[in-house]
């Protein structure tokens, strides 16, 4: 029997973290969102329809004060609620066939456009003239008991006018409101594709940049190898980290200054392997915070194009100073090389240079890259607000 017992607890048991589980997958997937901005829809149209019909109402009451009605306040107001009715529905008709269906016509059907805009204007002196019978046929006579009895025309110019204003401002408020969620909608569709662009361009320089530096390092690599130097494993080794890091660090938003640098003192360590002794790189750094966030891989297009197309050129008396500080968020980037100018100015259009701008301006609002070419020595000097990052 306790067997048996605990067989069912154990199965109720497995069912109900199933369904536990199933509910909390529901919640997750965020289903119910939709639903609820329909409520919210709903809500909104119920709370207006009955400000509209309370405020039709409170006119009809001013409307029988102003004739002298002496009947108490409760038939009165009932009296008013029914005349309230009657004039709210032929509105109320307008405005969401104007919502649904006029309006939408006229956009949609660019070849039946004025069968569309007459459709409309007939809807709405269509629904004028229901609210004037039904004054004239059904709440004068009927609900009123001829209070009032009517004179003249069976539609007066001046009242037609007034009706035409009354008709208009339901259906023009929920128009315009329609027009502002649509306009807004579609603006956030348009943020959500231009940031999905910049994203994939970002990826897209991100891209460009990497094979461009690691096929650098193989060839480096391989000069040590075809020499059979001990440098050669720990070069590997070295490259190993570098790639890890842009495999995995580098696909996300932000990163530590710290982590930046250390890339940074790896690629160096690695260019050392082919240049001479006698080749000067010089790395000062003077950091208040190594926690700082910066967006990886944003300072190596800088130091690729000192290595490529400064010291690249010459071996003899070159060098590269770099120089990083970092004071209250504040980062101030500088790369000074050496180079030949051999009748011709250093570049300033390479890829690597390309990139960098462009991620600049994509990731951060207060950036500035300045670059100066004096007397056979190139300076890239870049100013970056690391707080004025934007995320994309």
């Amino acid at each position: 029997m306790w067997c048996a017992f605990d067989i069912v607890y154990t199965h109720c048991d497995s069912r109900w973290y199933a369904d536990t589980c199933r509910l909390s997958s529901l919640l997750h997937s965020r289903w119910y969102l939709p639903i609820f901005d329909v409520m919210k829809r709903v809500l909104f149209h119920i709370l207006f329809w009955v400000g509209y019909y309370c405020l039709t109402v409170y006119f009809e009451w001013q409307w029988l004060d102003a004739f002298g009605c002496n009947w108490p306040a409760g038939v009165k107001l009932l009296r008013a609620s029914i005349t309230g009715v009657l004039y709210t529905l032929p509105y109320m008709a307008l405005s969401y066939y104007l919502l649904h269906v006029g309006v939408v016509n006229i956009i949609q059907r660019s070849r039946h456009r004025w069968q569309g805009i007459a459709m409309v204007v007939g809807s709405y002196f269509a629904a004028i003239f229901t609210v004037i019978v039904f004054a004239r046929l059904v709440a004068l006579p009927y609900v009123y008991d001829n209070l009032v009895v009517p004179q003249g025309h069976f539609i007066q110019p001046a009242k037609f006018f007034t009706l035409m204003l009354e008709a208009a401002f339901p259906a023009g408020v929920l128009l315009s409101i329609q027009f502002v969620e649509v306009q807004m909608k579609a603006k956030e569709r348009e943020q959500t594709i231009m940031k999905e662009k910049l994203g994939t361009e970002l990826q897209m320089l991100k891209s460009q940049l990497n094979p461009h530096f690691l096929f650098n390092t193989l060839n480096n690599i391989y000069g040590l190898a075809r020499k059979k130097s001990d440098m050669a494993p720990e070069a590997v080794l070295k490259l190993s980290e570098m790639l890890s890091f842009m495999l995995y660090e580098a696909n996300s938003g932000t990163i530590s200054i710290r982590k930046e640098i250390q890339f940074l003192e790896d690629y160096i360590s690695l260019q050392r392997l082919r240049y001479p002794d006698s080749f000067s790189i010089v790395f000062n750094k003077m950091v208040d915070d190594e926690e700082q966030q910066i967006a990886p891989l944003l300072l190596l297009p800088l130091l690729e194009n000192a290595f490529k197309h400064g010291a690249g050129d010459s071996h003899a008396d070159s060098y590269i100073h770099i120089d990083l500080k970092l004071q209250q968020a504040q980062l101030m980037f500088t790369i000074t090389n050496s180079f030949e100018r051999n009748g011709q100015d250093m570049r300033t259009d390479t890829i690597g240079l390309h990139n960098i701008k462009r991620q600049l301006q994509l990731l951060y609002r207060m950036q500035q890259l300045v670059l100066m070419d004096n007397d056979n020595v190139f300076t890239a000097q870049l100013s970056i607000n690391l707080d004025s990052y934007e995320k994309i």
